[in-house]
């Protein structure tokens, strides 16, 4: 049976993504995907809750959908990329795992994602950084004249992806889809309009969703803008220090800037530099609201929780279950009774998520939901 991994946030799924689900089903037996919970990649907050993204999912067809630990969900690209790479390679039963990029050219992003590897701990990349620029920036200076294929955000996580399976040395396989439409963050929607689009334009959800699963984006979160703001404002320069994607100093600017700052905007802009993108600073916003401290996050994913499945995600969950490396269960009360770290933060990323909507629910929901099941 030929199964076929993707790595989503679906923050919405739109037609984009329902088009690259069709295509994946062309080529395999069956879709498993990987999903963040309730944090993102980039430092935000789901707009929709991840039960109506995971059915959502299901509906357009996938077979599984799987939560990316919030310990992976909200992190740099090469750590999100890692932990769902990781998931998928040890259930051991996935072939592919394919992706949207803008290239649509699998070589060329192997090729990128080897140089990438072997760039990393190169002079030539030190000697970037020193000079102030980002990472992603100074990985492309060194790379050089291939590097422009990092100029798009959906190559740059195919590479990441690609990068992190040469790490572990799975023997999985890569396909791409090239992207259609408005690009991400794009402003302008073309045939299909981008993620980023849609959260700021939740009327124009009717012309880029499909029909079917219209009816499950019901309640929008709104960004936790004064929480994120206090929490900074309250932490010491030791707290700073402690918190992941804060490093080379810049606990002195964040301190800084939490008590020279009149809001969260002017506190962004005070401590973005060229070196220092937008989305790490939103992360560190949120790992410093959920406590969340570098020494403490596991190098590895520690479970697979299932949020939904089909009939045939079913059977092919009843044969994981027997040859995978890692836990898989629906049951969130024996994940948290093994893992209560990991589980801890993404009962907590849902509680935050709650208290953020029009209608705030009571906390603990992770453990009262049960997995969506589509017949």
């Amino acid at each position: 049976m030929k199964i076929c991994g993707i790595i989503a946030e679906y923050n919405p799924l739109h037609n984009g993504h329902l088009y690259h689900i069709n295509k994946v089903k062309k080529i395999s037996d069956a879709v498993i995907i990987i999903m963040s919970g309730h944090l993102m990649q980039r430092g935000d907050l789901a707009i929709y809750d991840k039960w109506s993204r995971a059915k959502a999912a299901l509906m357009c067809g996938a077979d599984i959908v799987i939560e990316l630990p919030t310990t992976f969900s909200c992190s740099c690209a090469e750590r999100f990329s890692y932990g769902a790479v990781k998931i998928l390679n040890d259930l051991n039963c996935v072939n592919i795992i394919s992706f949207g990029s803008e290239s649509g050219n699998i070589n060329k992003l192997i090729k990128v994602a080897n140089l990438c590897k072997e760039i990393d701990s190169k002079e030539q990349m030190k000697y970037y950084l020193k000079q102030g620029y980002s990472y992603p920036k100074a990985r492309q200076l060194a790379i050089g004249s291939k590097a422009s294929i990092l100029n798009f955000p959906n190559n740059t996580l195919g590479v990441e992806y690609i990068k992190a399976c040469l790490k572990i040395k799975s023997n999985i396989s890569f396909h791409t889809i090239k992207r259609l439409g408005a690009q991400h963050n794009s402003d302008i929607p073309d045939k299909t309009a981008s993620a980023s689009y849609l959260r700021k334009n939740p009327q124009m959800l009717c012309d880029y969703v499909p029909n079917e699963i219209l009816s499950l984006y019901k309640e929008p979160s709104q960004f936790p803008e004064k929480l994120l703001f206090y929490k900074f404002r309250n932490r010491s320069l030791s707290d700073f220090y402690n918190l992941p994607d804060v490093t080379e100093g810049l606990e002195n600017r964040l301190f800084k800037a939490s008590k020279n700052s009149k809001n969260l905007d002017e506190f962004f802009r005070f401590v973005k530099t060229k070196r220092y993108t937008y989305s790490r600073i939103r992360r560190i916003a949120f790992y410093s609201l959920m406590d969340i401290y570098k020494q403490d996050l596991p190098k590895s994913p520690e479970y697979a929780r299932v949020l939904g499945f089909n009939q045939t995600g079913k059977k092919i969950l009843s044969n994981i279950k027997k040859s995978s490396k890692i836990m898989v269960t629906s049951n969130f009360k024996a994940i948290e009774k093994q893992f209560p770290y990991s589980a801890n933060l993404d009962s907590k990323a849902t509680d935050l998520f709650t208290l953020c909507q029009k209608n705030p629910k009571p906390c603990g929901i992770d453990f009262r939901t049960k997995p969506i099941i589509i017949n």
